[in-house]
């Protein structure tokens, strides 16, 4: 039996910290949105075996990414290792870049999401929800879910993010 990972995946959809994280995208970009990270991969994890559900760093990726960021109430916006500005408060914390300004091992910019999750340091990494057309993209982190194998899918990119993040 096949296992239905958009059905599982939406439910988590309504919690209240994503909820408000995707507003503060929607208010500040233009174009499609993909959740990628953590939320994808922690929360089907949290599905399919019974780990804990994740929802401190939601991340996504944008078509385009305004260049500032609108002031939010509760929300400090503060730049990341990559230069990246985001939104972070006590207790939660987003981001979300611009395809196109995606730092990677070879340079800047991916141009489309599959691009981009082909290129992820792990292969859980290795998948995105998009959110208007609601289906999950990326059999590499596709198969490391249901595989139960996480393993480096891209050694230069995960050179160059423990670089970036001091690990």
């Amino acid at each position: 039996m096949e296992i239905n990972l958009v059905k599982i995946f939406k439910p988590f959809l309504d919690n209240p910290i994503f909820k408000e994280t995707s507003s503060l995208v929607e208010q500040n970009s233009q174009g499609k949105i993909w959740i990628i990270g953590w939320f994808v991969y922690k929360n089907l994890a949290s599905s399919l075996y019974g780990t804990v559900q994740y929802e401190y760093d939601i991340a996504f990726i944008v078509e385009h990414k305004n260049e500032i960021l609108k002031k939010v109430d509760d929300w400090n916006i503060e730049v990341n290792s990559y230069l990246n500005p985001n939104y972070v408060r006590e207790g939660n914390k987003m981001s979300f870049t611009d395809i196109h300004k995606t730092i990677r091992a070879s340079g800047f910019g991916s141009q489309t999401i599959e691009d981009f999750i082909l290129y992820t340091p792990l292969n859980i990494q290795s998948i995105a929800y998009d959110i208007l057309d609601d289906k999950l993209i990326g059999d590499i982190g596709i198969n490391a879910l249901k595989e139960k194998i996480v393993k480096v899918n891209n050694l230069a990119q995960a050179e160059f993010y423990a670089q970036r993040k001091n690990k």
